[in-house]
């Protein structure tokens, strides 16, 4: 199998690289990079399957790993014949610790490609500017995998839910989108346990997904609501009986930095006269939703707003100083007051 050469590098999504893969068009080079890593493992293991030789597998199949690299060793392998077999695979995992000394070592790969190999190479953010990953996706399929934004998150679920035949409610992919966020391996596990509990064909609803998910369940969309009306008592209520639940600060955070986030969205939406179906899709959110988050935006001024995503980059620096449990609190109660006291949004500085 030889490397292709392309003019330019396409953009490779997980289905287009399938399809090509299944239509018999693969390539010399995989690179597979990406701080996303539910999806880019799932397309690995995909690829390793697919790829690998029906004849001698254990032969023609070697794995390497970008932190612990000698470079020649696997040049002699990427190299060398397969046995029995028309080609060999040679996957790179951790191709994101790979040194610029090493990338340069490698380059006779993407130099010379080998006719009878396949490099499979696989790992976390890479510095594409260097010529090695460069290379590997022109020549081959580069396929970047980005943690999906909140806006994105919605029909990256639905596409989930799909591929396990489970049918959502919009009510039950926002408390999804809520409660697990961008992390994609929870999501999927959450998946999996809902397509367990729901029989039949019926949809799954919101209350499948709070009975489900967790006992931070309905709380999450009740603080970060508290927040949002400025109710300091019901938001410190909630927030400490999040913590008694277990919910790290570092989650806690972003969920409030996303409502706020939203809040300011919606006051521009709203400035632009956009229609409400219109506004709810812009906002990535179930319409019946929205209207909770126009009233808490015509509530809040945009410069309390402001202050309070200020207030939450503040808290975020100070806990990563550490300090345990009893700091944490302390400081997320001092951030709780500057988000629904704006006035008293200096006493974390």
């Amino acid at each position: 199998m030889s490397a292709a050469k392309r003019s330019r590098s396409p953009r490779w999504g997980p289905e287009a690289v399938r399809r090509q893969v299944e239509r018999g068009e693969g390539a010399g080079f995989y690179l597979l990079h990406g701080d996303e890593a539910y999806q880019r493992e799932r397309l690995y293991e995909w690829l390793m399957d697919r790829l690998r030789p029906e004849a001698a597998a254990d032969f023609n199949v070697d794995r390497f790993h970008g932190d612990a690299l000698d470079p020649q060793r696997l040049l002699d392998v990427y190299y060398s014949y397969p046995m029995m077999t028309t080609h060999r695979v040679v996957a790179l995992r951790n191709v994101e610790r790979l040194t610029p000394p090493l990338c340069k070592a490698l380059e006779p790969i993407v130099d010379n490609p080998s006719q009878s190999s396949v490099l499979l190479a696989v790992g976390g953010k890479v510095d594409m500017r260097r010529r090695f990953y460069a290379q590997l996706s022109k020549q081959g399929i580069g396929c970047e995998f980005r943690v999906p934004y909140d806006n994105q998150l919605p029909e990256v679920i639905r596409e989930m839910a799909a591929e396990r035949k489970v049918q959502l409610s919009p009510g039950a992919v926002e408390r999804l989108r809520m409660y697990v966020g961008n992390q994609l391996a929870e999501l999927a596990n959450e998946l999996d346990k809902l397509s367990l509990y729901v029989s039949g064909p019926r949809e799954v609803r919101d209350e499948d997904v709070e009975t489900l998910v967790g006992t931070r369940g309905e709380s999450v969309f009740d603080f970060t609501d508290a927040v949002g009306r400025a109710d300091r008592r019901g938001a410190a209520g909630l927030l400490h009986a999040l913590l008694e639940q277990g919910e790290e600060p570092n989650r806690i955070l972003p969920l409030m930095a996303r409502h706020l986030q939203l809040l300011l969205r919606t006051q521009q939406l709203e400035r632009e006269g956009l229609p409400k179906d219109q506004m709810a899709r812009s906002l990535g959110v179930a319409p019946f939703f929205l209207e909770s988050y126009r009233q808490q935006a015509r509530r809040s001024p945009s410069g309390a707003l402001w202050r309070g995503l200020s207030a939450l980059r503040r808290t975020d620096d100070l806990l990563k100083g550490g300090g345990g449990r009893t700091r944490s609190r302390a400081l997320l109660d001092l951030c709780l007051a500057a988000l629904v006291s704006p006035r008293r949004a200096q006493s974390l500085g």
